[in-house]
């Protein structure tokens, strides 16, 4: 009876300490796995900052030239092109 209870005991002992190491290779492998879809969002997100950095610093040269350019109109004496007429 002793010999039974004790091979019951090993055989789950060991079925147990099987399993944990199956269990540790999925959440290993689950742990992989998502460390890989956080390393593409990341480099995806660092494309798109750099896109939207560039097309800032683009929208920010042409709000300047056209700042410049109504600064010059407006030195030169000529007011916007759409001004209502005096008798207006």
């Amino acid at each position: 009876m002793r010999l039974f209870v004790f091979l019951r005991w090993y055989d789950a002992a060991f079925l147990s300490y099987a399993r944990t190491d199956v269990d540790a290779e999925d959440r290993f492998i689950d742990i992989e796995i998502k460390l890989g879809e956080q390393e593409n969002l990341v480099d995806t997100l660092n494309r798109t900052i750099y896109e939207q950095g560039r097309r800032i610093d683009q929208l920010e040269a042409l709000v300047a030239k056209l700042a410049e350019h109504l600064r010059a109109l407006r030195d030169a004496g000529q007011g916007p092109v759409n001004e209502k007429p005096p008798h207006y």
